[in-house]
């Protein structure tokens, strides 16, 4: 059987406040950002290895984007849950689901950002 890549290759976080989202992010997961406009969009691009086997994504901002605790729920990589829950929690964030064992492969957390995102957290086991 032929190995198919991944098929996520990118994901926008939907934000209304750019500075509150960013600093969010980089509090939380030590992220870093290229500021761009695009097609009238705010972006915060974040910097991935473009040669890695992950995904790249951006904080976007603009009409289209509303930040909701429904839909389409990414995870992010957490080297540890709890020390990513307790730093979401000082930036402001609501914890929504608890650190829970996912099977023998993970534990995993979910979280309300800054704007009002539902987002996943995700520690692999060794």
């Amino acid at each position: 059987m032929v190995q198919k890549p991944n098929p996520a290759m990118y994901f926008e976080i939907p934000v209304t406040d750019m500075t509150r989202a960013m600093a969010f992010y980089e509090k939380v997961f030590g992220f870093d950002f290229q500021l761009e406009q695009i097609h009238h969009n705010q972006m915060a691009l974040m910097h991935f290895d473009l040669n890695g086997s992950g995904i790249s994504g951006a904080l976007a901002m603009g009409e289209i984007y509303k930040p909701s605790l429904h839909g389409t729920l990414i995870y992010l990589h957490a080297e540890s849950i709890d020390s990513t829950l307790t730093s979401a929690q000082l930036a402001g964030a609501k914890v929504l689901f608890p650190k829970t064992k996912a099977g023998e492969y993970a534990y995993v957390a979910e979280i309300e950002d800054s704007e009002g995102n539902r987002i996943g957290l995700i520690e692999p086991l060794p």
